[in-house]
Formats: C-alpha cells, structure tokens, sequence
C-alpha cells in the first residue's frame, strides 16, 4: 500500500470532524470558528501543510451555504437577509448596494435588488448570481 495513504488512514478518525460537511447550524459554526484558528496558526508561513486542510474546510463551509440558501423560500431577498446573517454583516457595511438608506429599502421589499447588486453582492459573498434572482 502506498505509504501516505497508509499514513493518511491511521491520522483520519482525528481529521475527519475537522472537514466533515455541517449537519447543523451549530456545527456550521464550529467548522468557521477551526477555519479562522487554521489561518491564525499559518499566518505568514507560506506552503504550510494546513493550507490544504482550510481549503477542504473552506469547501465543506460553502456547500452548507450553498445548502442553506437553495432551501430558501422567498427569492433574492431571503437569501440576502440570510446572508447577511449568516456572516454578520451590518447593513452599513453594504456599501455594494448604497447608502444605509437604500440598503434598508431593500431588505424592507420596497426597492428591487438591481443587476449591479446582484453581481457585487454575489461577488462578496462567494455565491451564484442566481442566488439573488430566484
């Protein structure tokens, strides 16, 4: 047998819950929170051997997001409102939409999330345009 993976498998019980896809938001939490210590721990250490476990997290992370936000009812706006959410974001740090006035019009229906939004908001939060137009 190959020697890695030999090594690999013996190292995998301990590995596994740190790249395993969250089955909750709880463990979504848990995942981002090992994620920012992972990057604390290479800060200024090129091609450490953690690099590829973050991306593995980083992976696991954005398909509970993608997930969370194609079970959305409700269109661009609840995925929006979910996003938000989700990363915490204030609405006076949505400068990609506007002024904090527009923002609020926005997440209250009574503007239209326009072509430009969608593209800069999909931009922020790493996901699909079509996010914000279902």
């Amino acid at each position: 047998m190959n020697p890695l993976l030999e090594n690999a498998m013996q190292h995998w019980n301990m590995v596994a819950p740190a790249i395993d896809s969250p089955k909750n938001h709880q463990d979504y939490l848990t995942l981002l929170n090992n994620i920012e210590d992972a990057i604390e721990l290479v800060s200024n250490r090129e091609n450490s051997p953690l690099t590829g476990l973050i991306s593995a997290m980083a992976v696991s992370a954005q398909k509970y997001e993608k997930a969370q936000i194609e079970a959305l009812d409700g269109g661009g706006l609840s995925a929006l409102k979910y996003l938000i959410k989700l990363h915490g974001v204030r609405q006076s740090e949505l400068k990609e939409i506007g002024s904090q006035g527009v923002v609020s019009e926005i997440l209250n229906g009574k503007r239209a999330l326009t072509l430009r939004h969608v593209r800069e908001l999909s931009k922020r939060f790493s996901v699909s345009p079509n996010v914000f137009v279902k």
